[in-house]
């Protein structure tokens, strides 16, 4: 690799694409905390991305790949070396009919999945009806197989795309991937370091009746607005459910922690399972909160509760 291919570390490459120093990680994500990103980009494009890849690379930066940070929560110092953000990567929504009333959907990591959903349904195609409430862009719900108990991401997936520094953009198969509960892996035969920049996915969905689509993704929103909380700043479940018996969110209200606070992090009264920014919590209030709930948990129930929401930074 020579130098001379690649851009220094200077204000002009900054400015061309798009990079910003010391900028505020609160202010990308839904939990409104976290310290500064030391360099921080939100790529328009493939080529952008290529550049930045290859630049932290080259200078050997600490990476970090986020998404529309709905599933983040960064700790109070921030994070050294490089973010990069995937919600501004986005191409129009690609529907191509198949046979036998069945769709292949392409679509840029960088689509909001509600988004998506609004246009598969204009079109009459069904599948994503289990996402209904579920926040932030596809490339995110992909990485963790977003879902509820109506389904996942891995009821529709067929194949991701994939950004590799040397090749450019790769498709991975399904047979090369491994969904799990709220967790993406890959098969040994794909190359650690292609692991995994995710830029797009092509889905596989059906003809449904619009009537339907539009009745079950409400039916589902009711539901989630009943019992999940609208107040206060948070990211979803924080935790994932084990994977027998009991919800997390079951298991933390049987353990009387409805209400409880740190500093002014909450655990939601109305679903256990949430915590809440309440207004100037920080990122230490919320995992000290997270850590007393842990804790409690498992000596009540011996049950050791695993994250679901990512935790970045120092």
């Amino acid at each position: 690799m020579h130098k001379k291919n690649l851009m220094p570390l200077t204000l002009e490459t900054f400015e061309k694409l798009g990079i910003k120093q010391k900028e505020p990680m609160k202010k990308h994500t839904s939990f409104k905390v976290g310290g500064p990103a030391d360099l921080f980009a939100r790529p328009h494009s493939i080529e952008t991305l290529e550049k930045l890849l290859k630049m932290a690379k080259f200078h050997d930066l600490p990476l970090t790949v986020m998404g529309s940070g709905t599933n983040l929560l960064v700790r109070d110092r921030g994070i050294r070396g490089l973010v990069i953000s995937m919600d501004k990567l986005k191409y129009p929504i690609i529907i191509t009919p198949l046979q036998q009333e069945i769709y292949r959907i392409q679509v840029s990591a960088g689509t909001i999945l509600a988004g998506l959903y609004r246009e598969t349904m204009a079109q009459g195609i069904g599948g994503l009806g289990f996402a209904a409430g579920i926040p932030g862009s596809v490339g995110g719900a992909v990485m963790m197989n977003a879902g509820t108990g109506e389904g996942t991401m891995a009821d529709v997936v067929a194949s991701i795309d994939i950004m590799d520094t040397q090749k450019g953009v790769i498709t991975l198969p399904r047979s090369d991937l491994r969904f799990s509960h709220r967790c993406l892996s890959f098969n040994e035969n794909v190359p650690r370091q292609q692991r995994p920049i995710l830029v797009g996915a092509t889905l596989i969905m059906a003809r449904q009746d619009k009537k339907e689509i539009k009745a079950q993704w409400q039916t589902l929103l009711e539901k989630r607005k009943k019992c999940q909380p609208v107040q206060g700043a948070g990211a979803g479940c924080f935790f994932k459910n084990p994977p027998r018996g009991k919800s997390a969110g079951e298991l933390i209200d049987r353990a009387g922690l409805k209400g409880f606070k740190v500093g002014n992090a909450m655990v939601s009264s109305k679903h256990a399972n949430f915590i809440l920014n309440m207004g100037q919590a920080t990122a230490e209030d919320i995992i000290k909160l997270k850590h007393l709930i842990e804790k409690k948990v498992n000596t009540q129930f011996g049950i050791r509760l695993e994250n679901e929401v990512k935790i970045e930074g120092e």
